[in-house]
């Protein structure tokens, strides 16, 4: 799984982006589904392929599992974070989540005094509690299901988008419309926010991570990666109608049936030959090319001393993640046989269609793809540096003047209080690892782009003094001066006159201009002309295959499910004597073989309560179910819906999760609860937390 992807609805990346929503008008048909009564579909496949939206599951293959899921629990008790999933735990608003899922918010919370992503934290009383600034609890409350035409035109779209998911959004909701099965299926997600989420548990970062990247996307693994948080409203903790149990006894076993509910983000199983070749030629090199300057410049920061190495630490196992996911995706699609399948697929459903020209404009489309995808990489800002927020709220400002409907996606009504809650977040900035990132970006747009191109040349103009010299010094001065490192500062730009004394804004005033029309080149180009064919192709695809397909994921709630075990053929590994479940012998086995590599070194505070331990304590286990990144956080659910576990990686093959699924390979990477009890009461003295999780 992805250790922390972007926040896609808020700012989706320009070269990954899905094409746009189709919205609809006041007057189109809407069939609300209750909570109670969600709509199913029959299944004549018992493969447990497929991320299922929670009303069109698959209940004939589910039942063939044993399994027979309540609706409205996994809707109430499951939780969407802006980097991944969690689920309520406890009557008192208790969430489980992976610690990578919330690294960010540990790190922001973290300083030289106090580094609690190297320490980890509890707060033994609910005051210790703290605020992870920035970050909101999404819970589902409903589906509407529209029917009718969808408009072609960009701004028609984009006009009935806004009136459908802001004006006609029910009050006190937010709403987004979730294009499925390209078009076939549009649909609108209510959720009621929560934006007081705190911290009260995380493990050192050394805990939850070990193996590092070595081990990262493979099994065995022996990793504590979990993190508690509770939400509040109104100052108290909430108490959700909803909330999930542990299970009991020593399970889950091989061949037990389970159930995965979580918000995985986008994947692209429906492209054509076409767009799969322009991601596998151009989009994913461009991506990590950019990756590897990324965590290039990182480490080399990482090795000015401790204090450098902590402030680096989230960031570089960000990148570091997904530079793996990158990686695997592009040998995914480097696989003859895929691509083979693919193309089999494809002729399949051409031959039940006489009309060519959807797929004339996906070529389309991807052709312009792979023109524009190398500059819209190597014009990305690093993500989470200042100047990158300072460049989106300007974009904000400017496309705030124009008429509804020809407003850019990203800085569109429905992305727009996303941003501002992204701006008002108070966090700490660590000037000289931003100017070393930006310094960086911008050695990097040079090799890509050339000395002589018109983004180059805006940093350099924007840099009196430092052009052909390092700017890192330049930049350095900047970041450490400026007033923006406040959030009423920064929410300011939104309004009023430019601040002329600061150098920062002046920067992102002159890219401003590039970033745009590239932005709009990208959605004119690119996603405009896939309005009508991902309708039309959808369409097709729905006669041949109709429900027996799953929809592409959107980073909304589905199910997926499969079976504890290995994958086919997997050799049997010494520390895993099953093949798809570790323990905690296996863990300080690992750390002796590999002693001296500090990815391997036991976390202290585990270290020092080896001797309580069981070493047969269950760690981590593998299970058949289909998930991608975004999953990251979800419960692991038996047939009775009690939690066994907790998602937070997939294996090396899983990586070609984002185009196509396979049973015998793919397996999803789960934290034992039994673990979680040990670390709870063993190690970490947190009993009243594991009293209240039922552990």
């Amino acid at each position: 799984m992805a250790r922390r992807g972007p926040k896609l609805r808020a700012l989706p990346p320009i070269s990954r982006r899905l094409p746009p929503t189709s919205p609809m008008s006041r007057a189109t048909l809407m069939r609300p589904v209750a909570a109670a009564l969600f709509a199913v579909l029959p299944l004549a496949s018992q493969a447990a392929a497929g991320m299922w939206p929670l009303d069109q599951l698959p209940m004939q293959a589910l039942a063939a599992h044993g399994l027979h899921p309540d609706v409205p629990q996994l809707m109430r008790a499951s939780v969407r974070l802006p980097y991944g999933s969690a689920s309520f735990v406890s009557a008192r608003g208790l969430l489980l989540t992976n610690h990578h899922v919330v690294s960010e918010c540990i790190a922001a919370l973290s300083s030289r005094r106090e580094p609690l992503l190297q320490r980890g934290f509890l707060a033994r009383q609910a005051r210790q509690e703290r605020r992870c600034l920035g970050m909101e609890a999404e819970v589902l409350q409903g589906i509407d299901t529209l029917e009718g035409e969808l408009p072609t035109q960009a701004v028609e779209r984009k006009q009935q988008l806004e009136r459908w998911t802001v004006a006609e959004c029910p009050s006190g909701q937010r709403c987004e419309a979730v294009l499925l099965h390209g078009g076939a299926r549009v649909q609108r997600y209510r959720y009621r926010v929560y934006d007081d989420v705190r911290l009260a548990f995380a493990p050192e970062a050394q805990a939850s991570n070990f193996g590092g990247d070595e081990d990262n996307f493979s099994f065995p693994r022996y990793a504590f990666d979990f993190a508690l948080l509770r939400v509040y409203s109104g100052g108290r903790p909430i108490r959700p109608a909803h909330w999930l149990r542990p299970a009991t006894g020593n399970g889950p076993g091989r061949g037990d049936a389970l159930m995965v509910p979580g918000h995985p983000y986008s994947t692209q199983r429906l492209l054509t030959v076409a767009q799969l070749e322009a991601e596998r030629d151009h989009g994913q090199p461009a991506r990590i090319a950019r990756s590897e300057a990324e965590r290039a410049a990182l480490k080399a920061f990482a090795r000015r001393g401790p204090e450098a190495a902590r402030q680096a630490a989230d960031p570089l196992a960000t990148v570091e993640n997904s530079l793996k996911a990158l990686r695997g995706e592009l040998r995914a699609l480097q696989d003859p046989a895929l691509m083979q399948a693919k193309a089999a697929s494809e002729v399949q459903v051409r031959l039940a269609t006489a009309d060519p020209l959807p797929w004339v404009q996906a070529a389309a489309s991807a052709a312009a793809s792979a023109r524009w995808v190398e500059r819209a990489e190597a014009q990305r800002l690093p993500a989470g540096t200042l100047l990158d927020l300072l460049l989106h709220l300007l974009a904000l400002r400017e496309e705030r003047a124009l008429p509804e409907g020809e407003r850019l996606v990203p800085y569109a009504a429905p992305a727009e209080q996303a941003l501002r809650l992204r701006a008002a977040a108070e966090a700490t900035l660590n000037p000289e690892m931003e100017a070393a990132q930006l310094a960086a970006h911008l050695a990097h747009a040079r090799q890509r782009l050339g000395t002589s191109n018109e983004w180059v040349q805006a940093w350099q103009t924007g840099m009196p003094g430092a052009q052909g010299a390092d700017p890192t010094e330049l930049l350095t001065g900047w970041l450490r001066l400026t007033r923006l490192q406040h959030a009423a500062e920064r929410l300011s730009l939104l309004e009023g006159e430019l601040p002329s004394d600061e150098p920062l804004v002046q920067l992102a005033a002159r890219l401003l201009p590039l970033h745009l029309a590239l932005e709009r080149a990208w959605e004119r180009e690119v996603e405009q002309p896939l309005h009508g064919a991902s309708e039309a192709l959808a369409r097709a695809r729905w006669q041949v295959l109709g429900a027996q397909e799953a929809p592409d994921a959107t980073f909304t709630l589905r199910l997926s499910f499969g079976r504890v075990g290995p994958p086919s053929g997997q050799r049997t590994a010494p520390a895993a004597p099953a093949g798809w479940q570790t323990d905690l012998a296996g863990l300080f086995a690992r750390a002796r073989e590999r002693k001296g590599q500090p990815e391997f070194r036991m976390p202290p505070m585990l270290a020092a309560a080896s001797h309580r331990l069981d070493p047969r304590t269950p760690l981590n286990f593998t299970v058949s179910a289909d998930i991608v990144g975004g999953n990251s956080g979800s419960p692991v659910l038996d047939a009775r819906g009690a939690w066994v576990g907790l998602a937070f990686d997939g294996n090396l093959e899983s990586l070609a999760g984002s185009y196509h699924f396979d049973e015998d390979s793919h397996r999803t990477v789960a934290l034992h609860r039994h673990a979680i009890r040990a670390a709870l009461r063993q190690v970490y003295g947190a009993r009243m937390l594991a009293d209240e999780l039922g552990l």
